[in-house]
C-alpha cells in the first residue's frame, strides 16, 4: 500500500500537468511564464484548486506632478492560490510584470506540505529529473535548471538568489546605472537583458532516505521581471512628467 501511495504521489505531483522541459517548456502542475492572469485562472481550475482559494492581489503606484500626489490605475500583482488534497497541502504565488505593458506571469512560487505520506528525497528528485530532464546544477538540498540553455544566468551570488517576493531583482542584474536601460552587468558578458535566462529550483530536506515533508520551488523569468520593473518606472515617469506639463500649462502668473 505504501509504495502504491508513493507512486500516486509521484504521479500527482509531476505528472498530470507537465510538459517535458527537455524542449524546455517549463511549468509548475500547468502554471508557465508569460500567461495572462486568464490562463492562470484556468490552469489553477484545471490543478483542482477551489474558486474560493485563489485571491488576486492589486496594486498602483504613486507619482506627484511636484505638488499633488496621483495614483496609477491598479493592476494585478500576483495570484495566491493554495490547495489541501488528502491532507496534503499546497501553497502557491504567481507573480505578474507591472503596470499596463505588464499583465503576463514572469515568476511561480511552489510551497508542498506532505506530512501523510512523504517520498524520500531521492524519490522526489528522481521524479523531478523525470519531469524536467538533468539539471543545471545540484547541491545537497537544491537542484536549480536554467533555461535556455544558450542563455546566461544573470544573477549576482547565489544561484537562485532572487526570490520574486523581493522588492526589486534589478539590483541583482546591474553592478552599475542600476533602474537605467544603460545599466552595467554584473556579469561583464552580457550586455542585453535578452541574453539572460530563466530559472527554476527546487529545495528539499538532505539525506536521500529523508522524507520530503516541504519542499519549495521557485522558477523565475529573469530578463520578464527586469524589463517589466524598468518599464513600469517608465511608464510612472512619463505619467509624472505629464502631469507635472499640465500643471504648469494651467500656472497663474502673480501680480507683481
Amino acid at each position: 500500500m505504501k509504495a502504491l501511495r508513493s507512486k500516486i504521489l509521484f504521479f500527482v505531483f509531476f505528472s498530470i500537468y507537465g510538459l517535458s522541459a527537455h524542449g524546455q517548456d517549463y511549468d509548475i502542475v500547468g502554471l508557465k511564464l508569460g500567461m495572462s492572469v486568464e490562463q492562470v485562472q484556468a490552469a489553477l481550475k484545471s490543478y483542482g484548486v477551489d474558486k474560493k482559494n485563489i485571491q488576486e492581489r492589486r496594486r498602483y503606484f504613486n507619482y506627484s506632478d511636484g505638488v499633488e500626489l496621483f495614483q496609477t490605475d491598479d493592476f494585478v500583482a500576483y495570484i495566491y492560490a493554495n490547495r489541501n488534497k488528502d491532507n496534503n497541502f499546497e501553497n502557491l504565488s504567481i507573480f505578474f510584470s507591472f503596470g499596463p505593458p505588464g499583465g503576463k506571469v514572469v515568476a511561480i512560487t511552489r510551497t508542498i506540505e506532505n506530512r501523510t505520506n512523504p517520498l524520500t528525497r531521492s524519490q522526489f528528485l528522481t521524479a523531478l529529473k523525470s519531469k524536467y530532464g538533468q539539471p543545471t546544477s545540484e547541491d545537497i538540498s537544491t537542484v536549480y535548471w536554467s533555461f535556455p540553455a544558450e542563455k546566461v544566468q544573470c544573477i549576482a551570488g547565489a544561484v537562485g538568489g532572487y526570490r520574486p517576493d523581493q522588492p526589486s531583482i534589478l539590483k541583482k542584474i546591474y553592478g552599475a546605472n542600476v533602474g537605467s536601460r544603460d545599466g552595467i552587468f554584473h556579469i561583464r558578458t552580457v550586455n542585453s537583458l535578452e541574453q539572460c535566462s530563466s530559472y527554476l529550483t527546487y529545495a528539499m530536506p538532505t539525506g536521500d532516505a529523508s522524507p520530503v515533508t516541504t519542499a519549495t520551488a521557485v522558477m523565475v523569468d529573469v530578463a520578464g521581471t527586469a524589463e517589466g520593473e524598468l518599464s513600469a518606472n517608465e511608464w510612472v515617469e512619463g505619467l509624472a512628467d505629464k502631469a507635472r506639463k499640465e500643471r504648469e500649462a494651467k500656472a497663474v502668473k502673480p501680480d507683481f
